[in-house]
């Protein structure tokens, strides 16, 4: 069972603190790291995969310290950056084969193998042998994930992995979370909460530099249920919620406008409480962690 273990993770851009006092421990599974913009995601990931060095606080990863055994440690990693860049005119299976000549000590049959191993595995054999300027940024992408297994690492992390992909494209990707974190831990930071809704097994949530939140997906939405509702309203009920509550979504219905907001109690006669989903909890969570108050 491969373990990462952090302990009071803290990292400051020059006097500019990113992040302070982060803390967790998991074990395999997809685990799923949320936050806006800027609240210290991609720098904790920079750190997890050793691109930054540890200024504050301690990393394992089973029984390798990544400060005392870093090269061990580097040896154990896969990691799929936000922007992911590759040499066009290479055909995907001599990218890959270049990524094992660098990584594995094999020799060429053997990193062979392995690559149409991985190549199997997530379902690739139909374009890899075509040169890479010519892949959709799905099929990109996905080369990306491949590259992560090659050395069957024990860490991936993977950063805002649907970035500009087309819906599809994003479902396509999201479907090999439970290919990749087999055996393994994979961490995927993103503010997109649909990229690990239905495949996580433990959450993590940093907002503005701390960690605000971990542990089970499901306990996570479980703290604020019941704290979401719909109405059909009009102007001026929505104007008086709207400045003292949070909405989450607000569709026009012909002459009202039909709204789900964040309240403790229903704040008109006809509002319908609602089962809240990841999305909902993440944004209603937000809210309260960084106000103190429901808004």
């Amino acid at each position: 069972m491969n373990t990462l273990s952090v302990k009071n993770l803290g990292y400051k851009y020059g006097k500019k603190r990113a992040i302070s006092d982060i803390s967790f421990e998991v074990t395999e599974g997809l685990i799923g790291i949320l936050g806006p913009n800027g609240a210290g995601k991609t720098t904790t990931m920079k750190l997890l995969t050793t691109i930054f060095s540890i200024q504050e606080g301690e990393i394992f990863l089973n029984d390798l310290d990544y400060k005392k055994d870093l090269k061990e440690v580097r040896n154990k990693i896969g990691y799929l950056p936000q922007k992911f860049s590759t040499y066009d005119n290479l055909k995907g299976r001599e990218f890959l084969e270049i990524i094992g000549s660098l990584k594995l000590d094999y020799n060429k049959k053997d990193i062979s193998n392995h690559i149409n191993e991985i190549i199997e595995r997530l379902n690739m054999k139909g374009y890899i042998d075509r040169t890479i300027k010519e892949y959709s940024g799905g099929m990109k992408q996905k080369l990306g994930f491949a590259q992560v297994l090659v050395g069957n690492p024990s860490l991936i992390v993977v950063d805002e992995p649907t970035v500009g992909l087309d819906p599809e494209q994003r479902n396509n990707i999201r479907g090999l979370f439970p290919i990749i974190s087999k055996n393994r831990i994979v961490l995927v930071t993103t503010h997109i909460v649909e990229d690990i809704e239905y495949y996580c097994n433990y959450l993590l949530v940093i907002n503005e530099g701390k960690l605000i939140y971990k542990g089970k997906k499901e306990n996570f939405i479980k703290e604020v249920e019941g704290m979401l509702w719909e109405a059909d309203v009009d102007a001026d009920t929505f104007i008086k919620i709207s400045s003292t509550n949070k909405i989450l979504t607000t569709l026009q219905v012909e002459d009202c406008s039909h709204i789900k907001y964040v309240s403790h109690e229903p704040l008109t006669k006809d509002s319908v409480r609602c089962k809240i989903n990841l999305q909902d909890a993440y944004i209603i969570q937000s809210s309260i962690k960084s106000s103190g108050e429901i808004i």
